[in-house]
């Protein structure tokens, strides 16, 4: 095929369509220029009917609970479907999602857990709920996940758990980790409250250890207000 010449970052600018309120020989909008955009950006979440009409008829039903109502049950096989998981448990919100996975891995107090420094305090605090201790292995300042590299010096033989936290959508070293998880026989939960259907190497982010840990917070992706799920692919964890 035909060769194309690379594009400096100037040239890109130069031949691009730029609107006349945006060329850059105009003053920046905090100097009293026209601002890029006119509208503000749309607010989160979006909504629009389907969600009215879902909760007007749960409303209406009667059915507010997993264990009459039915909306649970699908959601829980339709997020394992989607994520190629085999079992699916739904929880009250991603806190509690990677709670009850540390007590299915039956960690107690003197334990230790390996973290990340950089993620949402809830990664944190389970840990702590257990009185087990938070052991922190560093951030990779490449993709800001957790650094595998440092993974393996931070192990102990109080180590019970490896929870990597997959941030911004982007997933973790998920190689490294589980090739020392493995070796070391210590279970790791992914914490994927931030990264629905992200992927590595073709697997989605959450199926690769022995749990994937997910938030629905009014502020995620893909949210419910509140929610959460653990996802598994062991019978017996799951149970």
């Amino acid at each position: 095929g035909a060769m194309i010449s690379p594009l400096s970052r100037r040239s890109l600018l130069a031949a691009a369509p730029l609107a006349a309120s945006a060329r850059l020989d105009d003053k920046p909008a905090l100097l009293g220029g026209t601002p890029v955009r006119s509208r503000p950006f749309p607010s989160w979440p979006v909504f629009d009917a389907r969600e009215e009409k879902a909760l007007l008829e749960t409303l209406r039903s009667g059915r507010w609970y997993r264990g009459s109502g039915d909306h649970v049950r699908r959601f829980e096989e339709a997020w394992a479907q989607a994520t190629g998981a085999r079992r699916c448990l739904a929880t009250c919100n991603g806190t509690s999602a990677l709670f009850v996975s540390l007590n299915a891995l039956d960690v107690q107090p003197g334990d230790e857990v390996i973290i990340p420094p950089y993620t949402f305090i809830a990664t944190v605090n389970v840990v702590l709920r257990q009185f087990a201790l938070p052991v922190f292995v560093d951030t990779d300042p490449e993709t800001f996940q957790m650094d595998a590299s440092k993974l393996e010096a931070a192990i102990s033989p109080a180590t019970r758990a490896i929870i990597p936290v997959h941030l911004g959508g982007n997933v973790c070293d998920m190689d490294r980790i589980l090739d020392i998880a493995r070796r070391r026989n210590i279970p790791v939960i992914e914490d994927a409250c931030q990264a629905h259907l992200a992927e590595w190497k073709r697997r989605k982010a959450g199926t690769l250890g022995a749990a994937g840990c997910f938030s629905f917070q009014a502020s995620k992706n893909l949210n419910s207000g509140e929610g959460g799920a653990v996802l598994a692919n062991d019978d017996a964890f799951y149970e």
